[in-house]
């Protein structure tokens, strides 16, 4: 199954400490480059910006 992602998601499971959750659960998670610039803004949390510097496992797709 691929699912797009949204930015909050992403975040929270980030901050939680369970970043694979979404690829484990549906394989293909696709990120909007919208959803990774939200992620990477200057308001975020810095572990969630640091991520979004190197998504791995999130191919980046419109």
């Amino acid at each position: 199954m691929i699912v797009v992602a949204d930015a909050s998601p992403i975040c929270y499971l980030l901050l939680i400490g369970y970043p694979d959750v979404l690829p484990a659960l549906f394989g293909r998670v696709l990120i909007p480059p919208a959803v990774l610039s939200e992620l990477a803004a200057e308001g975020a949390p810095p572990l969630v910006k640091a991520w979004a510097g190197r998504p791995a496992g999130f191919p980046l797709e419109l």
